[in-house]
């Protein structure tokens, strides 16, 4: 038997019975995995933790048939204090609910992987709620772009989600921006997360880019994600 050893992140479980669990776990090297694991929430709390969602761990799994199947797992990191934080625990939510909507089960996803670990990696340390949210829309950018979609910047303030663009015209495949919201928009598209970071916008202001992200991506993918849906209040 061939033994495959990589590192996960856990983005979604579901406990049944009085021990068991599935856990889907976002690897570095094969992409979403779903494993299922007997009695585990009889073992050790140490080793349950292991496998608790939003936690990465080092697993060594093996294939039978089309599935992988768990042999062992290691704890690596639990995210401590983005759990300690009820807020951040909020983001950090709607990152892995994301992810699990976004990824095809078995199809590597290495680039997503690590700006998914250096994302929540950032959002462990102490930062304020604007830094996150410009983190969250570097992030949700990413994955557009890691799709292979190119925005541009076209004319005027209306995007269009048809074709990739901003366009002068108003209909119901556009989203409407203000100037500056524009420019914000215009930031992620050049990659200058650095000048967005220093800048005035406001939180509406990113949180409006954001919700464009989160449409154009909901046009081309068939999601449905909403930021508003897992937050408890501002940090």
């Amino acid at each position: 038997m061939d033994y495959i050893f990589d590192r996960g992140l856990v983005i979604n479980k579901t406990d049944f019975g009085e021990a068991d669990r599935y856990i889907t776990v976002f690897t570095e090297n094969y992409g979403k995995v779903n494993l299922f694991l007997k009695g585990v929430r009889k073992s050790k709390t140490k080793e349950l933790s292991s496998v608790d969602i939003l936690t990465i761990s080092n697993f060594t799994l093996y294939r039978k048939n089309d599935d992988f199947k768990i042999s062992d797992f290691s704890h690596c990191e639990s995210f401590l204090e983005i759990k300690k934080n009820l807020e951040k625990l909020s983001y950090s939510m709607y990152v892995l609910s994301l992810l699990n909507l976004v990824l095809v089960e078995n199809n590597s996803k290495k680039r997503l992987y690590k700006i998914t670990e250096k994302t929540l990696f950032h959002m462990n340390k102490d930062i304020d709620e604007r830094e996150i949210l410009i983190l969250l829309g570097y992030y949700l950018y990413f994955i557009v772009r890691d799709e292979g979609i190119v925005i541009s910047k076209g004319s005027g303030e209306n995007f269009s989600f048809e074709h990739s663009t901003f366009v002068l015209e108003n209909n119901k495949y556009t989203f409407k921006l203000s100037t500056k919201e524009k420019e914000v928009c215009m930031l992620y598209l050049v990659n200058d997360i650095e000048s967005l970071k220093n800048s005035e916008y406001n939180l509406k202001e990113i949180k409006k880019v954001i919700q464009l992200f989160e449409k154009y991506l909901s046009y081309h993918f068939g999601i449905n994600i909403s930021m508003d849906n897992y937050m408890l209040g501002g940090i």
